[in-house]
C-alpha cells in the first residue's frame, strides 16, 4: 500500500489535473480546470505522480496524489463499480457495498462475482480496511465522520479517495459531471484510451438527448419525481443531478424530496411528467402503481395524468450517479418529445 503524498508537496508534482465541477459552480474554476484536464489528457499513457482534484463529504474540493496506478479498489455504490467495469477494471475491485437492487444491468455476472462487504448504512471502517484497499471510489457523502470515515482518515491509512463529482450535493451539479468522472478514473488507473472513448460515447448520448428533447425555454414546467405509490400516499426524490437531468430536458422538480404524501398534494405540484421510480424495497407497491394512478379521480385532471406522461425508471438508472443516468436521460426524453 503506497504512502499519500503530503498535501505540502503537490505544487511540486508534474501533473495537475482538476475535476470539472466545482462545489460552488465558479465558472472561473470550471475553466481552469478545464484546461488542466486538456493538459493532462494530451498523451494517452498517465506520467506519475499526478494529482486530482475530487470533493469531501461536503462538496468541498481536496486534491489527491498518485504515485502509480492503484490495484486494489472498494466501491462504495453501484455506479462507481459498473464504471471501473466498463473501464476494464473489475478485477482490481477487491470489495463493494452491497447493491440496494437486484442488479440487471449488463454488468450482472460481473458484479455477483465481486465480494460484498456488508449494507451501506452498517458498515464499519475497519471492514473496508480489511480488502486492503488502495483506494476507495464513489458516493462523496459516504466519505464522512457519519459513514464510511473522512477522506483524511483514509489518508492517514495510505489510501487515496476518489469521490464522483456527479454525486456532489453542494452547488449545481451537471449532468456532465458523470463525464469528467470517467475521465479523471482514466487518469488515475492509465486506461485513459479507453476513459475517453467512453466519454464521447456518452457525450453523444446526451447531445442526442438534449437534440431529441428541443428545449431552450426558461420557464421550466414542473415535473414529479415519484415513488412507493400505495394508492392513497406516496414518496418523491429529489438530488442535484436528478434535477440537471430534468432542466435539460425543460422541467424541474415540483417536490422537495419527502414520503407521506397525500394525493391532495400531487393535485397542487400540477406536474406534467411524474418520473416514476421503482425498487426493490418498494416492489409491492411498485407493481400496479401507475395504473393505479391512472384509475384515481381524485388527480384526474393533474396534466401529467390526463396526457399519461408518465415515466418508470429503475432506482439504479435514475438515482445514481454514474453513466447510466445518460440511458435515464435518453428514456425521459423519448416521453416528453411523444405526441
Amino acid at each position: 500500500m503506497k504512502k499519500f503524498t503530503s498535501l505540502v508537496l503537490i505544487a511540486a508534482l508534474t501533473t495537475t489535473l482538476a475535476a470539472s465541477l466545482t462545489a460552488c459552480g465558479s465558472t472561473q474554476n470550471q475553466s481552469q480546470q478545464s484546461s488542466q484536464a486538456e493538459a493532462a489528457q494530451q498523451t494517452s499513457v498517465t506520467q506519475y505522480p499526478v494529482t486530482i482534484t475530487t470533493y469531501d463529504a461536503s462538496g468541498r474540493e481536496i486534491t489527491q496524489t498518485f504515485d502509480k496506478a492503484p490495484e486494489r479498489i472498494v466501491t462504495n455504490n453501484l455506479s462507481a463499480t459498473e464504471t471501473l467495469i466498463e473501464l476494464g477494471l473489475g478485477d482490481k475491485i477487491v470489495g463493494m457495498m452491497n447493491p440496494d437492487n437486484t442488479i440487471t444491468s449488463k454488468y450482472k455476472d460481473s458484479i455477483e462475482k465481486i465480494n460484498k462487504l456488508g449494507d451501506k448504512k452498517s458498515i464499519s471502517k475497519e471492514i473496508i480496511l480489511s480488502a486492503a484497499p488502495d483506494i476507495v471510489v464513489g458516493r462523496a457523502a459516504m466519505f464522512s465522520e457519519k459513514s464510511l470515515g473522512a477522506y483524511t482518515d483514509w489518508n492517514n491509512n495510505g489510501i487515496n479517495v476518489y469521490a464522483q463529482g456527479a454525486s456532489v450535493t453542494a452547488g449545481n451539479v451537471e449532468l456532465t459531471s458523470v463525464i469528467q468522472d470517467v475521465k479523471n478514473l482514466g487518469i488515475i488507473f492509465n486506461v485513459q484510451d479507453k476513459a475517453n472513448a467512453y466519454a464521447d460515447e456518452l457525450q453523444k448520448k446526451y447531445d442526442a438527448a438534449v437534440a431529441k428533447a428541443g428545449s431552450s425555454s426558461s420557464d421550466k414546467k414542473n415535473a414529479l419525481v415519484m415513488c412507493a405509490f400505495d394508492g392513497n400516499t406516496f414518496g418523491a426524490y429529489k438530488s442535484a443531478l436528478q434535477e440537471s437531468l430534468l432542466n435539460k430536458l425543460g422541467y424541474t422538480n415540483a417536490a422537495t424530496g419527502t414520503s407521506g404524501l397525500s394525493l391532495e398534494v400531487l393535485v397542487t405540484m400540477n406536474p406534467e411528467l411524474i418520473i416514476y421510480v421503482t425498487s426493490d424495497r418498494n416492489a409491492k407497491n411498485d407493481a400496479d402503481a401507475v395504473n393505479k394512478l391512472l384509475a384515481a379521480d381524485a388527480v384526474s385532471d393533474v396534466p401529467a395524468i390526463k396526457n399519461k406522461k408518465i415515466v418508470t425508471i429503475g432506482y439504479d438508472e435514475f438515482m445514481d450517479y454514474g453513466p447510466a443516468i445518460f440511458d435515464a436521460l435518453t428514456t425521459v426524453a423519448d416521453a416528453v418529445s411523444a405526441k
